[in-house]
């Protein structure tokens, strides 16, 4: 057996009242044996009693994180970063709950990557967005939308540029707050050429989408940075599901990774 088979693997996840997509992800990287560390921050939705059902198996802890009445991602990070450091993981990911990140190989998944990566001595992973969105007029809240969603578009705000560097191997030196968990800063980052996907499920119906941004509270001071400008005050006639548009594609199947990327979107459909 090859030893990288028995790298140990964390994804970090900070959350807050994301049920609908820990039903999903949880299970899905429990499948390939990788671990989970929780930052609560304030959830009122249940999720504390899915966290025990998957506890140990991937669940490993759940720490909080005070909500403050904003959403503020530089303490999201810094409270990732301070976690991070407690853990004795051969590899880490810095993952979302709305996300699934996988191999861009047919049936691969995000474990082959890095075990991929690791075995050729690469210590930083790269991922490519591809936005999904629910049909117009249909909610997947309560369902299974990894294997429903087959709209996609790809995001690719500037051409060429590897921007989601968002899995790393212990004793990497680098940081993301200055990105916004972007990109990997600082220390030897030995990114793999080989860039790999990320399924972004960013709404899972309209009502999610005005739930999600409208009149949504950022922290000042990021407002301040330039940051969350493009999510920031979206009227809600904005968050319609599109029909069509140029830039939108469809998956045949569920686990395709037959994507386009010939057609980038520079921005979310929001702004489209």
């Amino acid at each position: 057996m090859n030893a990288a088979t028995n790298l140990s693997i964390c994804a970090v996840l900070a959350v807050r009242n994301e049920l609908p997509y820990l039903r999903v992800l949880l299970p899905f990287l429990a499948a390939q044996g990788i671990e989970v560390a929780i930052l609560d921050n304030g959830s009122t939705d249940g999720s504390q009693a899915l966290y025990a059902a998957y506890a140990g198996d991937p669940v490993i802890s759940v720490g909080t994180l005070p909500y403050r009445g904003y959403f503020s991602l530089s303490e999201q990070l810094a409270a990732k970063r301070a976690l991070l450091a407690t853990l004795h993981h051969d590899w880490r990911v810095h993952h979302d709950a709305d996300e699934i990140m996988e191999h861009r190989g047919p049936g691969q998944t995000l474990r082959d990557a890095i075990e991929e990566a690791d075995a050729q001595g690469y210590n930083a992973l790269n991922f490519e967005e591809f936005v999904f969105l629910p049909d117009a007029g249909t909610d997947l809240s309560g369902m299974d939308y990894y294997r429903t969603a087959l709209r996609y578009y790809f995001l690719e705000p500037r051409k060429g540029k590897p921007r989601l560097n968002r899995a790393w191997k212990r004793g990497l030196e680098a940081a993301n707050l200055a990105t916004g968990g972007h990109r990997l800063e600082g220390g030897d980052v030995a990114l793999s050429p080989a860039n790999h996907i990320l399924r972004h499920y960013i709404v899972l119906g309209e009502d999610h989408a005005r739930r999600k941004y409208v009149n949504r509270v950022f922290d000042a001071q990021e407002v301040r940075r330039g940051w969350h400008g493009k999510r920031m005050n979206i009227p809600a006639d904005r968050l319609a599901l599109p029909e069509s548009g140029e830039w939108l594609f469809r998956l045949e199947r569920f686990d395709s990774k037959d994507f386009r990327r010939d057609r980038p979107a520079t921005d979310n459909f929001w702004h489209w």
